[in-house]
């Protein structure tokens, strides 16, 4: 592929592990929430409105409001939109490589060194996320959304063909048109944008 920008799309997405611990937490606050609702009017033992008929715990030392820690490793992290411009997205990119390149992360492939895995993990709040859309786990519609995006693509002259049901291949042969960056995310807002 001929894009020099860091939008080469779409890329499969995050693990699966993020995906089940935001059902975990899901699942764990319909349960808190069924559990700890309260009751209205009077109820039949004579209890007075707004007490409820469900006992609850409270949380020893912690005070109400107090933020708790999330399991989600992508919580905080800056999401690319659809329609975020090439030109916001080189900035979310370009922010977490000066990261690594100020706390010794790894700028290619995976980190190897105890210094390389340190300066990974400092920057780890900075690295951008793709659009979930683009991201086969989160999108029950992926495989029918990138056929969508090929045949645009292939509508405004671009050599590109689908490959099984999840995946494309740019014809390395023949250049992309003008303004390729704008035609390509054009057709990614009309494919996979519900």
């Amino acid at each position: 592929m001929t894009n020099p920008s860091h939008r080469s799309w779409p890329v499969p997405g995050r693990s699966a592990r993020a995906a089940l611990f935001t059902a975990i937490g899901a699942t764990g606050l319909v349960v808190l929430t069924a559990c700890g609702g309260g009751g209205s009017g009077s109820g039949s033992d004579g209890s007075s409105a707004g007490e409820s008929d469900v006992a609850s715990i409270a949380s020893p030392g912690k005070a109400v409001g107090t933020p708790t820690r999330t399991t989600d490793p992508d919580a905080g992290r800056p999401v690319i939109r659809l329609d975020s411009s090439a030109e916001e997205t080189n900035r979310m990119w370009d922010s977490w490589y000066a990261c690594l390149r100020a706390k010794g992360g790894p700028l290619k492939g995976a980190p190897t060194t105890p210094a390389e895995k340190a300066g990974a993990k400092a920057c780890a709040s900075k690295q951008p996320i793709t659009p979930p859309e683009l991201d086969p786990a989160k999108n029950p519609d992926y495989s029918d959304d990138l056929r969508v995006w090929v045949k645009c693509l292939k509508a405004h002259g671009v050599r590109v063909t689908m490959v099984g049901d999840s995946d494309y291949s740019f014809d390395p042969s023949q250049p992309n048109p003008p303004h390729f960056n704008e035609i390509e995310n054009a057709c990614q807002v009309k494919a996979f944008q519900k």
